[in-house]
């Protein structure tokens, strides 16, 4: 991971020269540091991310796929299923 600098002293410098106490600056300025500290281990990168969604489309993909093959072969067993029920049904209609 890229490091991010933050420079704690120009940070309180802009502070104080808008009217901020110098202490109040200081400390403003280490909380931010620890705050980019603390946050930057959680940062990912663009191409991580990439790499991430193309895993998961690849698994939903590779699921999908077994679903679909699993509702052809339903849809086989409803036509049987169909066709032994209904077969006898319209033989009798037709040869009583």
């Amino acid at each position: 991971m890229a490091e991010i600098a933050f420079d704690t002293l120009r940070y309180a410098r802009k502070l104080k020269a808008v009217g901020v106490p110098e202490e109040q600056a200081e400390v403003q300025g280490e909380a931010m540091a620890e705050a980019f500290g603390y946050y930057i281990g959680n940062l990912v990168t663009k191409d991580y991310l990439d790499a991430r969604f193309a895993q998961q489309d690849a698994k939903l993909d590779k699921q999908f796929a077994e679903i679909r093959a699993q509702l052809r072969m339903h849809n086989w067993i409803f036509a049987m299923l169909a066709a032994a029920v209904l077969l006898p049904a319209i033989k009798e209609m037709v040869i009583p």
